[in-house]
């Protein structure tokens, strides 16, 4: 049966190298439920990066990137950009981060950040904020921030990421491209290891406790749209916080949807506002939840 869902160990999907890369980092799995989770990390961050490595070589020797396809006929398990049922998952979001018009990145092979202008409007004296902070949130080296112009379509060479104070295997690096008057453009967090092991210090994490809060609801032209606060109430950081619309009655997710965020890394104390959309069909907002899950976490809803 796995096989039809293309998990052949013996042919071009080679699983065996994917399931190692997630037991390196995460650990083996003891349930399905569990490899899924943490298989979003690495499909998050292969994906983000293939974009960003584009992003860095913008018209020197790279004008677009291939992708062999966007999605499978079928429940696959392989080459998911996005699922065949229009579920939310890493590879669609990462890819998402690094294809933002504006766009806050770093190469973590040298921590070298770029800021990335995709528009035809040149991008005048904006500011990239980067902070590096533990898993509870404390800064690990002075704040940076630099102002920088970007032309358009093109990239600018912004700073280097600084070294943690301390030993720190597995700490997180957080990058923001705002405008000269503060909104920001592009906010990308980066979980940065010395070794992929060192990923495996999530697993002992016990400290993040989310909360979400139901804002405005609206039906207009067929469409329901839901609004909520998802908060970090706890010591630690959450995660990889997903967000998933439900059928208020039957648990079931609604799909197809559409999501203004998700896969949200959240600091102690703080909070994300998420508008998400779906065909009204039969459904009022009244039938619908929204829950969020980090890694490691366990489900809350906006009930």
């Amino acid at each position: 049966m796995w096989n039809h869902h293309d998990w052949l160990e013996r042919g071009g999907q080679n699983p065996q190298s994917y399931e190692a890369a997630i037991d390196e980092r995460l650990g083996t799995s003891s349930s399905l439920e569990e490899f899924c989770a943490k298989a979003q990390f690495v499909n998050y961050e292969s994906m983000r990066a293939m974009f960003e490595a584009w992003n860095a070589n913008l018209w020197q020797d790279a004008s677009g990137l291939l992708l062999w396809m966007s999605n499978p006929a079928w429940h696959s398990t392989v080459w998911q950009t996005y699922d065949y049922d229009l579920d939310v998952n890493g590879s669609y979001y990462g890819a998402r981060a690094g294809c933002e018009a504006h766009h806050v990145q770093a190469d973590p092979r040298d921590w070298k950040v770029v800021a990335v202008n995709h528009t035809p409007e040149a991008l005048r004296d904006a500011v990239v904020g980067i902070e590096v902070m533990d898993l509870s949130g404390n800064q690990l080296a002075a704040p940076q921030r630099q102002t920088v112009d970007v032309s358009s379509s093109a990239t600018a060479p912004v700073s280097t990421v600084a070294s943690p104070d301390g030993d720190h295997p597995l700490h997180l690096v957080r990058l923001r491209l705002t405008r000269a008057d503060g909104r920001v453009l592009s906010e990308n967090t980066y979980w940065r290891y010395d070794r992929p092991a060192d990923m495996q210090a999530l697993n002992d994490l016990s400290g993040s406790r989310l909360k979400v809060s139901r804002g405005r609801t609206t039906q207009r032209a067929g469409q329901a749209s839901v609004t909520v606060t998802v908060r970090n109430e706890g010591r630690t950081v959450a995660p990889m916080v997903r967000l998933s619309l439900r059928d208020r009655h039957t648990g079931d997710r609604v799909l197809p949807a559409i999501y203004s965020d998700n896969y949200l890394w959240l600091l102690p104390g703080e909070e994300r506002e998420v508008t998400i959309s779906c065909p009204l069909a039969a459904r009022h907002t009244g039938d619908l939840e929204v829950t969020a899950q980090g890694y490691g976490t366990s489900p809350v809803s906006d009930r």
